[in-house]
């Protein structure tokens, strides 16, 4: 008689969130595109509302990891071991990221017409070029990694890094472009958008990583193991370099001589944002990571996964901090309906619903490669 095969619970609950977050999602979504902005918290006054971050977020997740790509073509040959996990996770954050900004023009006729009448003075137009061209590139490199094609593997990933840099600095640069909001940061953006995509895409590699063996009980390899520690101290070092930038960055905005510049920083930093500002950007997402991996005795998989998602969930909220910050302090005055000299935000329901969607879309596409395309074969290896 044939033995039979208990369900696996764990993963079976785990489909069923996937499916409860889509199926509120799509919800969002209907009612977004049938409803039009007036469901979503955005305003004359904050046109960009929490889609734009999470946008930002996702890409900037997708661009770090990929950067794993140019790290082995550079000579760091144990970057194998997490080479098709990271293209496989640099793609399945892009294409959440697309959707929210599809979602945010009102129509995805929006997108299509935004595309074939080119402005090539807009350096947003460039971006949907690079974007596209960098999807095309991360499922050709993950194409060549999985058939072991490794002469077109290590010519794609090469591009697909340098394109996904092209595509987060682009970004960048329409954030600076932004001449009456100079809390975005002006020329320095497109710099500060890199080390930030660096950040996200490590943690998340190393959070994913990580939590996948804690869940699943498969004993990690051993030089798997040497790997992932040795990309927390990456990950602490870069985590070094965002906190002197963070650093600079407030001490030169809170002494601008734009006087709307030091109202945002004031704001933000010692007004009504900042109570979630210090506590999950600075001291959770910051502070705390960068002494775990510090320290070789918290240096280890436990601590590298509570750090990169305590990083995960305090960039999340400096992605925040940064959209809305720009846009805290109001432009004009003296009109009855417009709010002075601070506008306000809120999220909404619909908006967190297609959040929902955004992380549920990556979650199923992750798990379903995971499931399919042999994630820890190493390429480059028979």
């Amino acid at each position: 008689m044939a033995e039979k095969k208990s369900l696996n619970w764990p993963f079976f609950a785990w489909l069923l969130l996937i499916g409860a977050g889509l199926a509120v999602g799509i919800w969002g979504a209907i009612i977004l595109l049938t409803q039009g902005h007036v469901v979503t918290g955005s305003s004359d006054q904050v046109p960009l509302g929490v889609f734009i971050p999470a946008y930002v977020f996702f890409v900037a997740a997708s661009a770090g990891c990929v950067t794993v790509s140019l790290g082995y073509v550079i000579g760091f040959k144990s970057l194998e071991l997490v080479m098709k996990r990271a293209v496989l996770l640099a793609i399945v954050t892009l294409i959440p990221g697309g959707m929210f900004i599809i979602l945010d023009l009102g129509s995805p006729l929006n997108t299509i017409y935004f595309m074939l009448s080119p402005n090539f003075g807009s350096p947003m137009w460039w971006m949907s070029v690079f974007y596209t061209l960098y999807l095309v590139l991360l499922l050709l490199d993950f194409y060549f990694l999985h058939t072991r094609n490794m002469k077109m593997a290590a010519t794609v990933g090469v591009m697909a890094p340098l394109s996904a840099i092209a595509v987060h600095s682009t970004l960048g640069m329409i954030f600076g472009f932004a001449s009456t909001r100079t809390y975005f940061g002006g020329a320095f953006a497109p710099v500060y958008f890199i080390v930030i995509a660096i950040v996200i895409g490590t943690a998340l590699l190393l959070f994913v990583t990580s939590l996948q063996y804690r869940v699943t009980g498969n004993k990690m390899k051993p030089e798997l193991q040497k790997l992932i520690v040795s990309l927390g101290k990456f990950l602490g070092l870069v985590l070094g370099v965002v906190i002197l930038f963070t650093v600079w960055k407030n001490l030169t905005g809170l002494s601008s001589s734009v006087e709307s510049t030091a109202m945002a920083y004031r704001y933000m930093m010692f007004g009504p944002a900042a109570w979630w500002y210090w506590s999950i950007v600075v001291i959770s997402g910051l502070a705390i990571p960068f002494v775990l991996m510090l320290n070789a005795r918290t240096r280890n998989l436990n601590g590298i996964l509570v750090a990169s998602f305590l990083v995960l969930i305090g960039m999340f909220a400096a992605r925040l901090e940064f959209n809305f910050g720009g846009q805290i302090v109001a432009q004009v005055q003296n009109l009855q309906h417009l709010q002075w000299p601070f506008t306000s935000y809120s999220v909404t329901l619909v908006e967190i619903a297609v959040l929902t969607l955004g992380l549920a879309v990556a979650a199923l596409l992750y798990t379903a490669g995971n499931r399919m395309l042999a994630l820890d074969e190493v390429p480059y290896h028979d």
